[in-house]
């Protein structure tokens, strides 16, 4: 694939920003199915023409945004400078504090501005702040329609996706939703799970859209289609594939090497109720699938990660594990399955060879956090008595770990320890919504009762 790219870089109210262009493609094929036990092949092709602006073309116009789930790559990597090693205050004090309702979405931000997406009384609310003091540009009501589930909180789950026009939202209820970034006027609104008569599961719709150029991938779990791609500009059909129940966990994008010819394949990976399957993103085309999760009182919850080119993660906790996978032109094999990584939700990250995340279950206690090599599962080290993190890459070679109960670890990313460079904790609160790090500023939300969006500055310098 060639990638072209242009970036200019300006200051501006206390976020850096970065313009952004660039141009790619690709063509190639790919295919499908279970072959055994550890081994999924790939059969017949696959039309990719749609491909040529699905990724570059149409969605993020700043290289150092947030503009939705995980950041800009779905993996967890800030493209903010690294932090500095001086210590922070004990406890850190948000420069801008705005009263948040139920739910667990986290932000997303694009150009200086944040997206807030929660539930307040009957409606789902979503508001456009300016993220330098979280004053109100616009706010939009729609009706809330889910009715609730063994949690109390009502809210969403699913963190919004900035494009360069719209804002996509997915609800609690399974409604799907475009706004314009301008004005928030609703552009359209679809009910997918009641349309495809979904089952709301143990906590509603929880797997956040991914927008693939001009079509939104919508895991949604319906008996009638269990996952969608629809029309971003005007919420039309494109096609429909399975009758998969859903996940908690999210798609992504998965792009393979080139091969001896210099073409590339591209596929959607999707963790569903039971299975983890591949689709062509042009047609839904079913590409394989295996088996990854169990019936009972269990859940998918943690999204796939790319690790090295042609290598994916998945985890889950409930006695599902671990699973690493190698795509191939030939197929898709399993490499390594074990429990070193148990996530019940939270996301692990990969960087230079090695994941990083958290093991265990809230509810159960006795999490830990890991360093282990997914390719072997060799364990290189664990730190116990730690609270489930969110974890954020930082370039170069710095996590941030955000932890559920708001303590804050800046870490050194190595192999050899948990090297700590830094602690500081965030204010009393429960921080179980995807944080957010925008050019050193993290920007989070607390699920405690009295809550709140928040934005913290981790930078040295303008601290308050």
């Amino acid at each position: 694939m060639m990638l072209v790219g242009l970036a200019i870089r300006f200051k501006s109210s206390g976020f850096n920003k970065r313009l952004f262009c660039s141009s790619g493609g690709w063509n190639r094929t790919l295919a499908r199915v279970s072959d055994g036990a550890d081994v999924w092949r790939f059969v017949g092709h696959v039309s990719l023409g749609v491909l040529s602006q699905f990724l570059f073309g149409s969605l993020y116009a700043n290289a150092d945004d947030w503009p939705g789930l995980l950041g800009p790559e779905r993996n967890g990597h800030s493209t903010s400078s690294a932090l500095s090693k001086e210590p922070p205050p004990a406890l850190l004090t948000p420069i801008w504090q705005v009263q948040a309702g139920q739910g667990y979405a986290g932000m997303a931000i694009a150009d200086g501005k944040a997206v807030l997406f929660d539930r307040d009384g009957d409606v789902d609310r979503v508001r456009y702040v300016d993220a330098n003091d979280g004053k109100v540009l616009w706010e939009r009501s729609l009706p809330a329609n889910y009715r609730g589930g063994i949690d109390s909180d009502k809210g969403p789950r699913c963190v919004p996706t900035i494009t360069n026009d719209f804002i996509v939202i997915y609800s609690a209820a399974g409604d799907l939703s475009v706004l314009s970034r301008s004005d928030g006027q609703v552009q359209w609104t679809r009910r997918l799970r009641a349309e495809t008569n979904a089952d709301d599961g143990y906590f509603g719709a929880g797997s956040t859209p991914l927008v693939v150029g001009d079509r939104i991938i919508v895991n949604v779990g319906g008996k009638r289609a269990g996952v969608m791609a629809i029309a971003l500009k005007d919420g039309k059909d494109l096609w429909t594939a399975t009758d998969y129940d859903a996940s908690y966990a999210s798609p992504i994008t998965m792009q393979l090497p080139t091969n001896e010819a210099g073409a590339a394949t591209t596929m959607i990976v999707i963790p569903t109720r039971l299975k983890t399957i591949s689709l062509d993103p042009s047609s839904g085309k079913l590409l394989w699938e295996l088996p990854f999760g169990q019936r009972g009182p269990t859940v998918n919850a943690a999204t796939p990660i790319r690790c090295k080119s042609d290598e994916l993660f998945l985890t889950a906790s409930y006695g599902i594990g671990n699973l690493t996978l190698r795509a191939k032109s030939s197929g898709v094999e399993v490499i390594h399955r074990g429990d070193q990584l148990n996530s019940q939700y939270a996301t692990p990250l990969y960087l230079e060879g090695w994941l990083f995340g958290s093991d265990g279950r809230e509810d159960m206690g006795g999490t830990t956090y890991k360093c282990f090599d997914p390719s072997t599962g060799n364990i290189a080290w664990e730190q116990s008595g730690m609270p489930i993190c969110h974890t954020i890459a930082i370039q170069p070679g710095q996590l941030l770990l955000v932890g559920i109960d708001g303590q804050l670890w800046l870490l050194n990313a190595t192999p050899k320890q948990f090297s700590v460079i830094w602690k500081s904790r965030l204010a009393s609160g429960i921080y179980r919504a995807l944080p957010a790090l925008v050019d050193g500023h993290l920007l989070i939300r607390t699920n405690s009762g009295n809550d709140n969006w928040q934005a913290v500055d981790l930078r040295s310098a303008d601290r308050p």
